[in-house]
């Protein structure tokens, strides 16, 4: 364990491997939840529509759908710029990473492991992604 500072609000707390204090988890599952009853009803929606109907930061939004609790897309697969892959800038509409720059890193992670002599499990690639219905908006992950 040890004192690190939060992503959200600043204040240092006690982590075990966390970036995000206890208080602001808290807060951000609270927004999800209402973020998740307001797509239910409204599954087209943008970023700054839901922000607006549901008092949701922009902020916390973008961290869930870096964090792939929320997608964002249209029916043409076109995410509208909101994500890119953070290793090789190209539009996602979900996470961190692109699918292709997922499977190198796990990739490289297996050559990596059978270069050891230690027992190994083999890492599972990225399964497809889904394509995305609406333009631009905001889903659920897993509708």
């Amino acid at each position: 364990m040890e004192v690190k500072q939060c992503d959200f609000c600043r204040k240092p707390f006690q982590s075990y491997g966390s970036k995000i204090c206890a208080d602001c988890l808290m807060l951000l599952d609270s927004a999800w939840f209402i973020i998740r009853d307001y797509l239910y009803e409204n599954d087209r929606a943008s970023i700054e529509e839901v922000s607006l109907a549901t008092g949701v930061s922009k902020k916390y939004i973008m961290y869930l759908l870096k964090e792939e609790r929320l997608l964002v897309g249209d029916e043409q697969g076109d995410v509208g710029g909101f994500l890119k892959c953070e290793s090789c800038k190209k539009p996602i509409n979900t996470g961190r990473m692109c699918k292709s720059c997922k499977n190198q890193i796990v990739s490289e992670m297996n050559e990596s492991i059978s270069a050891i002599s230690i027992p190994k499990k083999k890492v599972k690639e990225v399964e497809e992604e889904e394509s995305l219905d609406g333009v631009a908006k905001l889903q659920l992950k897993g509708r």
